[in-house]
């Protein structure tokens, strides 16, 4: 079952520790400045390989040299394929430049920064696209979007709800700790 469950007292609220001690949380501009480089530098190794694939393409050396040689058509699939994916890294840099960083949310949505707690707790950046992994502050954050279980199982709840995931071993049960 997914979805949004009556509030229970956190889990981590039977831990006396202060504020100033621990951090949940990493600061959220720098998570979003993280991403952003991770971002940019991954679209520069992406233009690179697509140059790389281009020049392949139009390569006197891709002719054909019989009926059965593919090598100029797999060299255009791979073009096309890098162009796509630099298509889209542009469009997810130009994001993160965008994204307010003084951003904040009570809920779930496409910018928060969200600590979660199940059979571990794991902080996660709500972006477009999912899969990135960086470290700021000493704790590790990866993204994932709304389109993955998790990201839908998620989207609209608040700090104390508890939601559930099925995996192919299983339900999960989370609680969302903090939202940012």
């Amino acid at each position: 079952m997914t979805g949004k469950r009556p509030k229970r007292k956190s889990r981590t609220s039977q831990v006396c520790v202060h504020p100033e001690e621990t951090a949940l949380q990493p600061n959220k501009p720098a998570v979003i400045e993280a991403l952003h480089a991770a971002a940019a530098h991954a679209l520069e190794t992406a233009e690179q390989a697509q140059a790389i694939a281009q020049s392949e393409a139009t390569s006197p050396e891709s002719k054909a040299e019989g009926k059965y040689d593919t090598r100029a058509t797999e060299a255009s699939y791979l073009a096309r394929g890098q162009a796509e994916r630099v298509a889209s890294m542009r469009t997810l840099v130009t994001w993160y430049r965008r994204l307010p960083r003084d951003l904040t949310s009570d809920t779930v949505s496409l910018g928060a920064l969200v600590t979660i707690e199940g059979e571990r707790q794991d902080t996660l950046f709500i972006a477009p696209s999912g899969g990135e992994r960086i470290t700021v502050d000493g704790h590790e954050v990866m993204t994932i979007s709304l389109a993955a279980p998790l990201g839908q199982a998620m989207v609209g709840l608040e700090e104390g709800d508890d939601f559930d995931v099925s995996r192919p071993h299983g339900t999960e049960t989370y609680e969302v700790i903090q939202v940012q």
